[in-house]
């Protein structure tokens, strides 16, 4: 896991949301990771979607299939936690889709798609008082984020989220409101990591092509291949630390707080 991308939103496991429908699949999609780069990845099923107690053995499925084919991926658990969904679980189930080590745990939290910022915002003040960083998945697509000059986002980056814009945003797959706003955070040095948010075939992974499109906004090679590579792997294994709310401190991930909250980048404005 010391080289190639980390992909920390994937729907990798069979048949439990709208991710494959079943090993098979499931396998096809870990080929296409690999082949994009991929070395390592979390399967983050909507948490809805799945008995969260199960994750554990779902994910050892996946991984000794994974070993029988012979396809060089290595899969943790984890969740894509839906704002609506943060008051249902239990302490036990948050740790079982958190990730990093013990002292800095995080959670993978869905930007709603139907908007609603107070239900998202409030989500997140929970999970933070519970201790746990905040892994903003595609902020790009939950559009009032981006009213008021981005107000509601930099709310979240402010009390330390990190935002994960997904290469099928930035590749225009979710149409050009997505794209912009994903070309809106990298440019403005705004975008904590990348992830695939990969589903099948029809919505593969596409992380090499991501690299490539955020190069062409203005960030450098090393810088762009951080995004999908460093700093997800510094998530794993260092983990992210809630914000104290008075400090003024940043979020921590990895030894370079830089890295993650005020990338020094020289990057050419968003295309509009």
């Amino acid at each position: 896991m010391d080289s190639g991308f980390v992909d920390l939103h994937v729907h990798l496991l069979p048949g439990v949301d709208d991710g494959p429908p079943d090993l098979d699949a499931t396998l096809e999609l870990a080929g296409l990771e690999v082949a994009d780069g991929v070395v390592a990845a979390t399967a983050t099923p909507h948490v809805a979607s799945v008995d969260v107690a199960e994750l554990p053995w779902r994910v050892a499925e996946v991984n000794a299939a994974l070993a029988k084919a012979h396809i060089p991926l290595v899969v943790e658990a984890g969740g894509e936690l839906g704002v609506r969904g943060v008051p249902r679980l239990s302490a036990e189930e948050l740790e079982l889709i958190a990730h990093g080590p013990a002292d800095a745990r995080w959670i993978l939290l869905e930007a709603p798609l139907d908007g609603a910022m107070r239900t998202l915002h409030g989500a997140a003040d929970q999970l933070r008082a519970a201790g746990y960083g905040i892994v903003l998945a595609h902020p790009e697509r939950c559009l009032p984020l981006f009213d008021d000059d981005m107000r509601g986002l930099m709310r979240e980056l402010e009390r330390g989220s990190l935002a994960q814009v997904s290469s099928s945003s930035l590749l225009g797959l979710h149409g050009i409101r997505a794209r912009r706003n994903a070309a809106r955070i990298l440019a403005g040095g705004h975008a904590g990591l990348l992830a695939s948010d990969a589903h099948g075939p029809r919505r593969p992974p596409c992380l090499t092509a991501a690299l490539r499109a955020a190069c062409e906004l203005g960030l450098g090679v090393e810088q762009a291949r951080a995004l999908c590579a460093d700093r997800p792997r510094a998530l794993l294994q260092e983990g992210l630390r809630p914000l104290a709310p008075a400090s003024g401190s940043s979020y921590v991930a990895g030894s370079d707080v830089s890295v993650v909250r005020r990338p020094p980048f020289g990057v050419a404005a968003a295309p509009s």
